[in-house]
C-alpha cells in the first residue's frame, strides 16, 4: 500500500501528461492517447495526431465575375507564332516523359483527430499500466521479432493469440481468456466506438454505458475486486494495435507483465469510429518467473523506434527515431533500482543509451538507445540494480532484424 505522499507524487502527474506529439510507425500514422492507472485510480496521458492536409486551390467554373473576348487571329500572326508553338510543346512531353519515367515519394496523410475514416484509417492508441497495491507483497531462447506484422483481425481470440506470442517470446506466461474481461473490454470499444472517442472513462447516461472505470466495467459482469488495467486504441486492425502497443515502454510494461494472468479484447466500429481494447487483470498472489526481458535473450527485434509516447520515455530535447527500447520487469512487487547500464554491439562498442525514467511503480528499468541500431547485428545489455535491496547483474543479448 502507498503512502498519502506518494499517492499524490502520483496525482501530480496528470498536469505533465497532456503534450502532443506525432508519433510515426513503418508505414501507418497512429495518434497516441495513454492513460495510466496505478490499481483502482489512474493519472490520465495522451498524444494526438495532427491532422495533415494537403491544400488545393479550386477553380469556380460557375464564377463569371472576370470575362474576356476572343479575337481571330491573322494568319500572319500564327505564321509567325506556329514555330514557337511548336518547340514549347516538345519541351513540354520531353518533360512530361521524364517525370513518368523518375521515382517520385509516395505521400501518405494522417487522418484527423476527431474521427478515424474508414477509407483511411489513423489509429490511435490508449494505454493503461497496472502493478499491485493493497494486493501486492512487498515488494531455450526465442527469435520472433516482437513488431512483426502478421494477419490483421479484429476478432476477441486473434488479439488475444498475438498478445500471448508476444508474451511467450519472452518467456512471460500466457494470460488466459475470461468472457468476463473480454466482454468489459467489447462492451467499452463500442461505448468508445460510439462516442466517437478514446479513452478509459465512461458517463452515466451516454449510449452504451457499462461503468465509469475499468473496475467498474468488470465488477458489472460479475468480476469484482479486480487489479486491472485497460488498454484501448483506435484503428482499423485490432492484432495490429497489440503489436503497435508492445513498442512502447510504458505501454509495455503491463502487457508484459510476469503477474498479468487474464486479458480480453474487444473491437467495435460505428458509424465510421473504430475502438479496440484490452483489458487486464493482475495476480500477484501467484507464482511468476522472477522477471522477464524484452527483447528477451537470443530475440530478434526492429532496430529502430518512432520514440514517441506520452509520457515521454526519452530526455527532454532527444533526436528520434532511436533505437529499440529495452525493458526488464521484476515479479513480487519488488523494488528495482537501476545503478549503470551498458549496451555493446558484437564489436564492444558502447552504444549511447537513455534510461527510462520510473514513474508509475519501482518493479522494472528500461534503457533505450539514443540512435536506431545496426540492421542483423547483436548487442549485449549489462544492468547493473539493486532489486529488493539484493544487487543483481543481468546480462543478456540479443539481434535486430536484417
Amino acid at each position: 500500500m502507498r503512502s498519502p505522499a506518494a499517492r499524490n507524487d502520483l496525482a501530480a502527474l496528470g498536469s505533465l501528461i497532456a503534450s502532443p506529439r506525432l508519433c510515426l510507425r513503418a508505414r501507418c500514422h497512429r495518434r497516441v492517447l495513454g492513460n495510466i492507472s496505478i490499481g483502482a485510480r489512474g493519472v490520465s496521458r495522451q498524444t494526438r495526431v495532427v491532422s495533415l492536409h494537403r491544400l488545393c486551390a479550386s477553380f469556380d467554373a460557375a464564377d463569371r465575375s472576370w470575362s474576356m473576348k476572343m479575337r481571330a487571329m491573322g494568319r500572319g500572326t500564327f505564321l509567325a507564332v506556329a514555330p514557337f508553338a511548336l518547340v514549347a510543346a516538345l519541351a513540354v512531353g520531353v518533360a512530361l516523359a521524364g517525370f513518368i519515367a523518375s521515382p517520385h515519394a509516395r505521400v501518405e496523410q494522417a487522418g484527423s483527430v476527431a474521427s478515424n475514416a474508414s477509407a483511411s484509417p489513423a489509429p490511435t492508441a490508449v494505454a493503461v499500466s497496472a502493478t499491485a497495491e493493497a494486493t501486492a507483497s512487498p515488494s531455450s531462447a526465442p527469435s520472433a521479432a516482437s513488431s512483426t506484422s502478421g494477419p490483421k483481425s479484429n476478432d476477441a481470440a486473434a488479439m488475444l493469440r498475438v498478445h500471448n506470442e508476444l508474451r511467450v517470446a519472452i518467456g512471460a506466461p500466457a494470460v488466459r481468456a475470461d468472457d468476463r474481461v473480454t466482454a468489459a473490454a467489447q462492451h467499452h470499444a463500442e461505448y468508445l466506438a460510439r462516442a466517437g472517442a478514446i479513452g478509459h472513462d465512461e458517463t452515466a447516461g451516454e449510449p452504451g454505458f457499462t461503468g465509469a472505470s475499468v473496475r467498474d466495467r468488470l465488477a458489472a459482469q460479475g468480476y469484482v475486486d479486480a487489479t486491472a488495467s485497460e488498454v484501448a486504441a483506435s484503428s482499423d486492425s485490432g492484432t495490429e494495435d497489440v503489436r503497435f502497443l508492445w513498442d512502447l515502454p510504458y505501454h509495455r510494461l503491463g502487457l508484459m507483465h510476469p503477474h498479468a494472468a487474464v486479458a480480453g479484447w474487444g473491437h467495435a466500429e460505428i458509424g465510421g469510429h473504430t475502438a479496440t481494447v484490452g483489458v487486464l487483470v493482475f495476480d500477484f498472489a501467484a507464482a511468476a518467473p522472477e522477471r522477464v526481458r524484452s527483447p528477451a535473450a537470443g530475440q530478434r527485434v526492429a532496430g529502430s523506434w518512432a520514440g514517441d509516447e506520452t509520457p515521454d520515455a526519452l530526455p527532454a530535447g532527444a533526436t528520434r527515431p532511436v533505437g529499440y527500447p529495452v525493458m526488464v520487469v521484476y515479479s513480487g512487487a519488488r523494488s528495482v533500482d537501476l545503478k549503470s547500464a551498458k549496451l555493446t554491439d558484437a564489436s564492444g562498442y558502447d552504444v549511447g543509451v537513455s534510461v527510462v525514467p520510473q514513474i508509475y511503480e519501482r518493479d522494472y528499468a528500461g534503457i533505450v538507445p539514443t540512435a536506431p541500431l545496426a540492421a542483423g547485428a547483436r548487442y549485449r545489455v549489462r544492468l547493473e540494480l539493486s532489486v529488493a535491496g539484493t544487487d543483481v547483474v543481468d546480462e543478456w543479448e540479443f539481434e535486430t532484424e536484417r
